[in-house]
């Protein structure tokens, strides 16, 4: 892995920022590397300097946001919970409202990650390969989750974790994907509810 000074970072920092929010709001295939460089305030030769094309920087960005994402639901904060239960239900919260809520631009843009998935499922194999990876992991998480709150006596010892938790994931991107369509926050609030009861928390 690349070595940068404070100043390349901030340089790399800017380029990754710029493309995420346009990555997010336009699509991958509608945004050019001159209107990311032009948003981000670089040079060309800043640009190809830390990525070679914009697929390489798609997956850049895929791992940032989703670090991004883990700080701002306040991850390891949730993950120090007593209660697994209650982790995974505010793990669950806290995606539904990145997912849905956008104070800025008064609309839902929906899952980064799932946009991602629909848009360059066939088109990209890195892009995809790394979408798997962080919803593989993301599933691994909701189930190691699922499993803690097992051997507590929270959760269901009925359910099958492994299962449970990509039938988990497929509703939270399933009812965000409906809140994009309709420009409401009601379908993936209704998601997380039932999964409560579901797992009879």
């Amino acid at each position: 892995m690349k070595e940068y000074s404070a100043k390349a970072q901030a340089t790399r920092e800017r380029i990754l920022r710029a493309a995420n929010d346009l990555f997010y709001e336009h699509g991958f295939n509608a945004t050019g590397v001159d209107r990311i460089i032009a948003e981000a305030g670089v040079t060309k030769g800043n640009f190809f300097y830390h990525f070679r094309n914009k697929e390489e920087l798609a997956t850049a960005v895929l791992d940032w946001h989703r670090d991004l994402a883990f700080a701002e639901v306040g991850l390891e904060k949730i993950l120090a919970s007593r209660s697994p239960a209650k982790a995974l239900l505010a793990l669950l919260r806290g995606m539904a409202s990145r997912m849905t809520g956008d104070k800025e631009a008064c609309h839902v843009r929906g899952c980064f990650f799932g946009n991602f998935a629909l848009e360059l499922s066939t088109g990209s194999e890195p892009v995809r390969h790394k979408v798997q990876e962080i919803l593989g992991g993301l599933r691994m998480l909701i189930q190691d989750l699922i499993e803690k709150a097992q051997a507590k006596g929270e959760v269901r010892k009925d359910l099958n974790a492994q299962k449970t938790a990509g039938l988990i994931l497929g509703l939270m991107e399933g009812a965000v994907l409906l809140d994009k369509t309709n420009q409401t926050e009601k379908e993936v609030q209704h998601a997380v509810k039932f999964i409560a009861d579901y797992l009879g928390v």
